[in-house]
């Protein structure tokens, strides 16, 4: 039992990956009932990364300040390789509501292709990426009704609300209503402030920075200084050529289709929603 005294969220936003968290944590951020964590990904319920910092240091991402308390880690619904965070997260904030925010799942894993290799963190060739165990990584994030099950184990369905990208970017204010909503705050006119495009700005950043700021000595030193300021730094730091990520050849893609179909068929079935504008 987790003390309720605690500054533990309220909110998680779980994921997808390269499907519009960010945006929602900006957007977030702007309403003065909310509490956003200190760090946009503070990854704490994975146990290969801030898991072992312990509750001390989760608690402090929030100020306690505010009406609900909310984080956003993509990394959440990775379980292929981030396995048990249903549970620590049922363990130690079991009334939390989650938020799970998903894209065409092709489209995604793309995305999260060329993202990866924006960061340098991945060098691979597309056109024998399919099987690699980077393939088999980016594409776990995809399988969406794989992730989601996980969390029915441990959530009640109520307590998950499931988001469509595309009605994000067609609907903003609409989709921020339902958001509010399940979080428990009154609505709030939002504006494309809260928007965020991290590949494009990141891509223009020289390639060793990224590599420094993700390096354990640049996350310690990202943590001393407030998130505005972080802010000012990337945007004053992307000023360089922007790097483009290697195309995709149709025959990839199509594998890619392939592997995720039936997981798309059980996630219509999962949440009851019709993803019209995804191509499978």
């Amino acid at each position: 039992m987790t003390d309720s005294s605690l500054t533990l969220p309220h909110f998680i936003i779980i994921g997808a990956m390269k499907s519009g968290t960010t945006t929602l944590y900006r957007y977030l951020d702007l309403h003065p009932d909310v509490d956003m964590s200190r760090d946009k990904e503070t990854d704490f319920f994975v146990a290969e990364k801030t898991w072992k910092n312990g509750l001390d240091w989760y608690c402090a991402q929030f100020t306690g300040e505010d009406k609900v308390r909310g984080e956003a880690s993509p990394n959440y619904t990775k379980l292929r390789d981030f396995a048990g965070v249903p549970e620590r997260m049922a363990q130690h904030v079991p009334d939390a509501k989650l938020i799970y925010i998903v894209r065409d799942p092709v489209k995604r894993a793309v995305s999260q292709f060329k993202h990866s290799f924006i960061l340098g963190t991945l060098d691979a060739d597309p056109a024998t990426f399919h099987g690699t165990h980077e393939y088999n990584h980016i594409m776990d994030a995809s399988h969406y009704a794989r992730q989601l099950e996980a969390y029915y184990e441990h959530f009640p369905k109520e307590a998950v609300l499931v988001l469509d990208f595309d009605d994000l970017i067609t609907d903003p204010q609409g989709v921020m209503n339902r958001v509010f909503d399940h979080i428990g705050v009154d609505h709030l006119e939002i504006t494309n402030s809260g928007a965020q495009n991290d590949s494009n700005e990141l891509s223009k950043i020289p390639a060793p920075i990224l590599r420094f700021v993700q390096s354990p000595l640049g996350k310690q030193l990202a943590s001393l200084v407030s998130r505005e300021t972080r802010d000012k730094v990337r945007g004053a730091l992307a000023r360089g050529k922007q790097r483009t990520p290697p195309s995709f050849p149709d025959t990839l893609v199509e594998a890619m289709a392939a592997d995720l179909q039936e997981d798309v068929s059980r996630f219509r079935a999962l949440t009851g929603m019709a993803f019209a504008g995804w191509k499978l």
